[in-house]
């Protein structure tokens, strides 16, 4: 640390007094720094902190089944003379770039500026060759996906009803749900997120890994309504896999492979990808893609650049302005579990005026002002480590320093 302050936490205060290991340190043996971040044995055990190192950079391939995501012909990123030097306050004390990569578990940190590599670090011994799990920021490449299928007009609207595309859920619960309700979590349907043992999220997997396919869907076909569909928002991995279906069935073809036709190969991606998958093969379209940083930085560049990168206008500037506009006032402060409040678009989170993020599980972010083409992408292996609760409240902070550092 730079200094020390009141505002640390006891065990953090009395480690800066006695010079004694910091968090940094503490985490890399805690996460398995001396056994050279190993593989996990199992995938129950993957997301043990003594694994995840391993699991959240392309180790999860080793038990999921997945699709190949082909990279074209890379578009150049060019890197500036000299890091850029940010500041940040958080919680009443000031900190640097460099405290908060010894007080958070970033992986990898990459900020970037109208195309301009700012600042670029890897933890833990990972590089940029590394895939890096996207959990949930892959809801918000479903989003952009759903908008190219608009423009090919392979989807009519997004107010036509998800039964038009899934003709095999006529006569349940779904019927009223329209495509509109998915991309803002608002399907009306009752939900468990999370991981706990009995909750709805928790039997999704359990279904994706023992059946998969149409099997996910039709599970919840009884599923409890508990408003009208597009008037309540409720975060919901379910809404994002009966997004994910309607897309596949409207394109005709599975979604890793729109993926690279539309967005991969077209923006100049670096290295291939992957999208886990379920049993059958089917997209795990709430969370699962897996990408190095930098072509996550280039799929932020493509929002802030409204929908142009690699000299193309990849995803139509219409959509793009639809989905990072906020469309309802049920919409405008919402949160997942105890996570900041903020508005929420067509599957992207809604921050200031003009900045939006893709946002998952355990610190995996890509944010963005698209008014001053600034990109800041984080992925991590976050845990209760100093204090879980002020994980993203801290990234938050971290954000507004880079975006005023690089405003000029």
């Amino acid at each position: 640390m730079s200094f020390i302050n009141t505002s640390m936490t006891p065990l953090a205060l009395v480690l800066a007094l006695l010079g004694s290991p910091s968090y940094a340190e503490i985490d890399e043996k805690a996460l398995g720094k001396d056994r050279g971040y190993p593989a996990a044995p199992s995938i129950e055990q993957a997301s043990q902190d003594e694994y995840i190192v391993w699991s959240n950079s392309g180790g999860y391939e080793r038990f999921l089944q997945h699709r190949n995501i082909k990279a074209g012909s890379p578009s150049s990123l060019t890197r500036s003379a000299s890091p850029v030097t940010v500041a940040y306050e958080f919680r009443g004390a000031k900190y640097t770039l460099k405290d908060y990569l010894e007080r958070r578990r970033a992986t990898s940190l990459l900020i970037m500026k109208d195309g301009v590599i700012h600042h670029e670090h890897y933890q833990y011994d990972r590089n940029e060759r590394h895939r890096f799990n996207s959990a949930s920021m892959g809801k918000s490449v479903l989003g952009l996906l759903v908008g190219l299928a608009i423009d090919d007009g392979a989807i009519k609207s997004i107010d036509d009803l998800v039964v038009s595309y899934l003709p095999e859920l006529k006569g349940t619960n779904f019927e009223k749900i329209k495509i509109k309700d998915l991309l803002t979590m608002s399907s009306g349907l009752a939900w468990s997120e999370g991981n706990a043992s009995g909750g709805q999220y928790r039997q999704m997997l359990q279904v994706m890994d023992q059946k998969g396919g149409m099997d996910v869907i039709l599970n919840f076909k009884n599923q409890n309504i508990t408003a009208d569909p597009g008037t309540t928002y409720l975060y919901s991995s379910f809404d994002s896999e009966l997004l994910g279906r309607v897309l596949s069935s409207a394109v005709k073809k599975n979604v890793a492979a729109y993926l690279e036709e539309k967005i991969w190969k077209p923006m100049g991606a670096e290295a291939d990808a992957v999208w886990y998958t379920d049993r059958k093969g089917v997209e795990r379209t709430n969370c699962c893609v897996g990408a190095v940083t930098r072509d996550y930085a280039r799929l932020g560049g493509l929002v802030a650049h409204q929908g142009q990168w690699n000299g193309k206008q990849i995803v139509p500037h219409t959509w793009l302005k639809e989905m990072t506009t906020l469309h309802s006032p049920h919409l405008a402060q919402v949160a997942i579990d105890r996570e900041p409040r903020m508005g929420y678009g067509y599957h992207i989170w809604l921050m200031k005026p003009n900045q939006v993020a893709f946002r998952g599980h355990r610190g995996q972010i890509i944010y963005v002002d698209i008014s001053k083409k600034i990109v800041m992408v984080q992925t991590a292996v976050y845990g209760p480590s100093p204090n879980a609760s002020t994980n993203f409240p801290e990234l938050n902070a971290l954000w507004e320093g880079v975006v005023n550092s690089l405003a000029e």
